[in-house]
Parts: structure tokens; C-alpha cells; sequence
């Protein structure tokens, strides 16, 4: 007898899916069944009817993980098995992060900037995962400090800024002068020294200084005017007890050395801001 014409009831489909859903809770495929019916599978496109037919039958029904968080034996069973699948996957060559390798271009930095300037933790991620999150910095930042800090204890030659200049200021490529410089003082005086005529060198020679304790550090005058003299930009007030300009003078003694402080730097400026091309403001 051939059932093939045979059309089946609303209620008599519901009763076969029941029927099936009961045996899979109960029995279930075993994993041999399953690893063929993934590997039948893989591979295999959905056309957009059956997604279409799959959609409307799961309407209206309720999610088996709704409401439940990762303290859930069945959520966090889940969650350790797909770990388990992507670091083999990762390690076979199979997956790799879709993200890998790629970084946000500045207009996208600028909008999540935006988006989240003067903004607490709280009001960007919510009060439960700003609170988790402040207190895995926190835990982050006693791993850091003190003796666990990577620079603790280092000093002189011995610390990974030996012989690097200091940063202040507007550090950024002056297209007009070709090179980089720390702020725009430095760019300004450049450019007042070129319009004078004069020959520069920018942070040509780091010279090896000793500090009154006794501890070898390093000194990088700004300029070298004319190969004759080194000139020293200081626009900000410097509130270290240890002034290597000093030093540098006190055991360089040859060396010519002319400091451009903040008067000196504010004469230039009155003077030629408005004379001088390209002057930043």
C-alpha cells in the first residue's frame, strides 16, 4: 500500500515532531550517527525556501537558552565545547578570526572616540560589567607596580629609554621641514633659523652624562647650529631636581651651548610669527 498521495493532518504532523523531539531528548543519534550526518551536511546550501519554511516554523517559540547566564551547566557546556572546536580549528589551519590582522581606519577611531568621550564605564558597557571590568584593572594594575613593574630597579644604561630623547609637546611630520619634531616650538625655531639662513641638525648627537648619584644617563641637545654650537629648546617649566642641560654643560665644557627658554622663545615669536612662513599659532 503506498501512502505517497496521502496528505497529513495539522495535527498528525505535530504529533510526528513531537514524537521525534521526545526520542532525541531521550535517545538521541550517538556520535558516530551524528559525525555522518555533519559530514552529509558540510558543505551543503540552504536555498532561501527551506530558510524561509525553518523561520516561520520557529516563530513564536521560545529559545531553549532565554534568560539563562553563563553559571548554566547546559550554557557553559556549550560554551567549552565551541572553545574546544576553535583552538583545533585554529591549530589545523581551518579558522582564523575574521578581524585577523585587520585595524580600524582613523574615520571609524574617530566616531568610536567620539561615541564614547566623557562617558563613565557604567554608562558604555552597564553597571555589572563595569564593575567587573574595574576590578580586573585593578587586579591588572597591582600585577604591574612595585616590584612587578618590567622597569622596576632599572636605571642608567640599563633601562629601555637609555639614550631616547624625552617626549613633550606636539610631536607630528612637518611636511615643510621634511622631518618629525616634539613640539611646535622646535618646528617654529627651525624655521626661524632657516629663514636667518642658518644650517641645522636636528637631535644629531646623544651624549653620555653622569648624574650626581652616580648613574650613567644620556642627553640629546635639540639642535646643532652651523656645526658650531648646540641650542636647547625649553618652553616648559621643568620641575625635576636634575636638569640635564646642566650637567651637560658642567662636564662638556668645550661644547657651546645656547638655552632657548620661554622669554628667549616668546622675543622670536613677537617678532617674526607673522614674517616667517608656515609658523604654527
Amino acid at each position: 500500500m503506498s501512502y505517497k498521495k496521502k496528505k497529513l493532518s495539522e495535527e498528525h504532523k505535530r504529533n510526528i515532531g513531537q514524537s521525534i523531539k521526545n526520542w532525541h531528548k531521550k535517545f538521541g543519534f550517538s556520535k558516530t550517527t551524528r559525525k555522518k550526518l555533519s559530514d552529509i551536511n558540510k558543505g551543503h546550501a540552504v536555498s532561501e525556501e527551506v530558510k524561509r519554511k525553518i523561520s516561520d516554523a520557529n516563530k513564536g517559540n521560545i529559545a531553549w537558552n532565554k534568560g539563562l547566564t553563563k553559571s548554566d551547566p547546559r550554557v557553559l557546556r556549550n560554551i567549552q565545547r565551541a572553545s574546544i572546536a576553535r583552538k583545533k580549528s585554529w591549530k589545523e589551519g581551518k579558522w582564523k578570526p575574521w578581524n585577523l590582522g585587520k585595524s580600524w581606519s582613523e574615520e571609524v577611531k574617530f566616531k568610536i572616540s567620539s561615541k564614547r568621550k566623557g562617558k563613565t564605564y557604567e554608562e558604555i558597557m552597564g553597571k555589572e560589567k563595569a564593575l567587573q571590568f574595574k576590578k580586573r584593572l585593578a587586579e591588572l594594575g597591582r600585577l604591574k607596580t612595585g616590584k612587578h613593574n618590567p622597569m622596576y630597579g632599572k636605571k642608567g644604561d640599563k633601562n629601555p629609554h637609555f639614550g631616547k630623547p624625552a617626549e613633550h609637546g606636539k610631536h607630528s611630520f612637518r611636511i615643510d621641514l621634511g622631518h618629525h619634531c616634539r613640539s611646535k616650538w622646535e618646528a617654529n625655531y627651525i624655521r626661524f633659523l632657516l629663514w636667518m639662513g642658518k644650517k641645522y641638525k636636528y637631535e644629531s648627537k646623544t651624549f653620555i652624562i653622569k648624574l650626581p648619584n652616580g648613574v650613567k644617563s644620556t642627553y640629546t641637545p635639540d639642535f646643532l647650529i652651523n656645526m658650531e654650537e648646540w641650542h636647547e629648546i625649553k618652553g616648559w617649566k621643568d620641575r625635576s631636581k636634575i636638569r640635564k642641560w646642566e650637567l651637560f654643560q658642567q662636564q662638556y665644557p668645550k661644547e657651546k651651548f645656547i638655552l632657548i627658554d620661554k622669554d628667549k622663545y616668546k622675543d622670536i615669536e613677537k617678532l617674526y610669527k607673522y614674517i616667517v612662513p608656515n609658523w604654527e599659532f
